[in-house]
């Protein structure tokens, strides 16, 4: 059995306005919670990209060590904390709202290069095996169909990049099996629509906000926050399904304007095998 986690969190982006202070201790938190906790995963399986170590080029990279040579029976974990956005859509025929769902690099400027789009993912995801227990927790604004706004006493505020237009520059709309790998890869249509083999547990909704929250004197992801909280009293007793509509009504409890979503053939399971 070969256990790894890839963990990302992003607090310091390149222009000050997109700054966030809870993405890393999300990372740091969850890295605790698998390793100290319930001691599932050994820390020399573990890799984390923070701030400008967190390019899209890196963690394509360290997406395809994760799921490199995974067998049935492996558990799997990639968890990203920092800004998400929506851009419009290279696949028409693929997207009735006319937008992707996307996370921000450290290096995102609104270009192809930068940008990771939910059909990337999907790609890069769509070699998973049938019995490989595959883990994906997406702290960001827009998380929902990628298979932060900030809130707090201090001052709440939410991951939503500010600054550039999400759009991948001077490529315009065209379908799927046109694109080149330049242009954002070349996605054959059963990686791009068929189920993730695995769980998504996005923070909210793909047209709502994440917040960067200040909760007992320390910046987290709210949805993180709340997340790791429920998963230490019930990770062993309840699937994720359920672990997801508590964590929902903690937020909801709490005043965050945000619904966590699951999705994927393994949100029935629980968090560990």
């Amino acid at each position: 059995m070969k256990n790894k986690a890839l963990l990302v969190g992003i607090n310091k982006y390149p222009n000050p306005r997109n700054e966030l202070k809870g993405c890393v201790n999300d990372i740091l938190d969850i890295e605790h919670f698998i390793t100290e906790t319930n001691k599932v995963y050994s820390k020399q399986n573990i890799k984390k990209l923070t701030d400008r170590q967190a390019t899209k080029k890196e963690i394509v990279t360290q997406i395809k060590w994760l799921v490199e040579g995974a067998q049935s029976g492996d558990q799997l974990l990639f968890h990203y904390s920092g800004h998400g956005a929506q851009a419009p859509t290279l696949f028409p025929t693929l997207e009735e709202d006319g937008l992707d769902e996307i996370i921000c690099p450290y290096d995102f400027d609104g270009s192809a290069a930068t940008t990771l789009r939910d059909k990337e993912f999907a790609q890069l995801f769509a070699g998973l095996p049938k019995g490989v227990h595959f883990v994906w927790i997406s702290d960001s604004c827009h998380a929902e169909d990628l298979s932060r706004d900030v809130n707090t006493e201090e001052k709440t505020i939410y991951r939503q990049f500010q600054g550039v237009t999400p759009i991948i520059e001077g490529i315009a709309p065209i379908n799927y099996h046109k694109l080149t790998e330049e242009e954002g890869g070349s996605f054959g249509p059963m990686a791009i629509t068929k189920p993730l083999n695995g769980a998504l547990l996005s923070a909210c909704a793909s047209h709502e906000l994440s917040a960067d929250a200040y909760i007992n004197k320390r910046y987290n992801g709210a949805f993180t926050h709340y997340l790791i909280k429920n998963l230490l009293q019930f990770s062993d007793s309840k699937n994720m399904q359920a672990i997801i509509k508590l964590v929902n009504m903690d937020l909801d409890k709490n005043g965050y304007d945000q619904n966590p979503e699951i999705e994927g053939l393994l949100e029935n399971k629980t968090f560990f095998i």
